[in-house]
């Protein structure tokens, strides 16, 4: 099973684009020109006979504490003892389609973006999932992940039980 990483000048990048936007996912990665909405983001598909069966968009990203009243002031990047500050990748979008699950692909792609954290000297991989994605859950646990409760809360205010798993690299 091949993994790809795409980008923007990938021949299969406007499949892959496609994929985002048919599974609502292109929202919270691309913009308006179908491009990488910031830098850092990576892409990974799992293409069977040209089509896109399933994705992973991660970000590397310096680690942050928090903001609160009590830390306005202070520097929040999470760093070394020499002040460097530590990294991760972050998954933003994850997605296999019903037709290929249970197939490997998704434990494939979450592999290509744990590689992708160890290749880009990140300390950790970390991703957030809603309680209904028991699926993901059960991958997740299986791959070594920790996971740590955690309530998200909507633009429109609703508050979504789920948590943050966090694999050390």
């Amino acid at each position: 099973m091949k993994i790809h990483q795409l980008t923007p000048a990938s021949p299969e990048w406007a499949l892959f684009t496609a994929h985002l936007k048919a599974v609502n996912d292109a929202e919270w990665v691309l913009d308006e020109d179908d491009l990488p909405k910031q830098e850092n983001l990576f892409f990974f598909a799992a293409i069977v006979d040209r089509n896109v069966v399933g994705s992973i968009s991660v970000i590397r990203q310096e680690i942050t504490i928090p903001e609160t009243e009590w830390a306005a002031d202070r520097d929040r990047t999470l760093r070394d003892p020499e002040g460097n500050p530590y990294y991760e990748i972050l998954v933003h979008t994850f997605r296999v389609e019903k037709a290929h699950r249970r197939k490997g692909y998704g434990r494939a792609l979450q592999e290509a973006a744990l590689n992708l954290a160890r290749e880009t000297g990140c300390i950790q991989m970390r991703s957030w999932s809603s309680l209904d994605k028991q699926a993901n859950y059960a991958l997740k646990l299986s791959l070594g992940f920790g996971f740590h409760p955690e309530v998200q809360q909507t633009a429109s205010g609703l508050r979504v039980s789920g948590g943050y798993f966090v694999k050390r690299v």
